[in-house]
């Protein structure tokens, strides 16, 4: 009967504690309120900056583009898009701390990373961001003004994590395909000139084809009537109309690129042109300049091998109609 009645005291003290946690936990809840953020209009903003340390990236948007300044150079359009996406979804979602233990979270002056997002004229969001929660679904962020620190919806830091070579818009060629009518490739071997032609199907391929083929076909004809071949011309512009190039070259390394190894120039509204120059035996890039671009660039060996086409690899060695 003694224990009974202990065992129901103890109960009783349980039940107790476990109330007052609750109630506890609902006043800590609701002694506080998440600031509320304006909802920004992606379109408004025209300058975004971005301090990490002693590295500062400042973006302005001109003419549908973000450029990053003072260089003006292209920023990568799907990197700045996911910044400002960002930028105009930030989310508050708990708070964390107000104690300013901020080295625990990544908020200290070291580690945090500073954005401050504007319109022509003022502020329109400026926060910092910290580390990314342990789970990844959240992120440590500052309010600019506010010392707490918060949990933020997913995880964005290394949205932000980036450097001018990084941000940079890698593209150096861009064209529709359907639009080229001639080829002009020019290395060791001399030029070799292409041209898009509709010729004749043959008898024999027309009746093979007869479901497909109109009695007409696409192809691709050098100066002297050899035909090349199709798909190896087709898989040449699709890899050079929408060219992207590993790295850039400082300005100046321009002047010193002289005599290219290898030009491709892709005929069609306009002349695209690429020139592909020789590189150092210890190194795995080649240097190259495109009429698509201002700046001198670096692409893998293993791209500027696959373009650099001889007239052996893609003509047939016989007229297989």
């Amino acid at each position: 009967m003694k224990r009974q009645k202990e065992y129901m005291v103890l109960m009783a003290v349980i039940i107790i504690l476990v109330v007052v946690l609750i109630i506890s936990t609902g006043r800590n809840k609701m002694s506080y309120k998440l600031p509320k953020l304006d909802k920004i209009d992606a379109d408004d903003l025209s300058r975004i900056e971005i301090n990490r340390g002693d590295e500062s990236i400042l973006l302005e948007r001109s003419k549908g583009d973000w450029l990053i300044m003072p260089e003006e150079y292209i920023a990568d359009h799907d990197k700045v898009n996911d910044m400002l996406d960002v930028i105009r979804n930030l989310t508050l979602t708990e708070l964390v701390s107000d104690k300013k233990n901020y080295e625990r979270y990544e908020l200290d002056k070291e580690n945090r990373i500073h954005i401050k997002a504007s319109d022509k004229e003022n502020a329109l969001r400026e926060f910092y961001i910290g580390k990314v929660s342990s789970t990844y679904s959240h992120t440590y962020v500052m309010i600019a003004d506010d010392a707490k620190v918060y949990h933020a919806n997913e995880s964005f830091r290394s949205t932000f994590e980036q450097n001018k070579s990084g941000l940079r818009d890698k593209s150096v060629m861009k064209f529709s395909a359907e639009e080229i009518t001639g080829l002009a490739l020019k290395g060791e071997f001399g030029t070799l000139e292409l041209k898009r032609e509709i010729i004749p199907v043959s008898p024999e391929k027309e009746q093979e084809e007869q479901e497909t083929s109109p009695g007409e076909e696409e192809a691709w004809l050098s100066q002297d009537g050899k035909k090349a071949e199709k798909s190896k011309i087709d898989t040449l512009l699709s890899k050079l109309s929408g060219l992207n190039c590993d790295s850039f070259l400082d300005e100046k390394e321009k002047e010193n690129l002289k005599t290219p190894v290898y030009t491709i120039t892709a005929k069609g509204a306009k002349d695209y042109e690429l020139r592909i120059y020789e590189k150092a035996e210890d190194e795995e890039k080649y240097p190259a300049l495109s009429s698509e671009n201002n700046y001198p660039f670096l692409i893998t060996k293993w791209t500027a091998e696959s373009l650099m086409k001889k007239p052996e690899d893609i003509l047939k060695e016989k007229d297989e109609d």
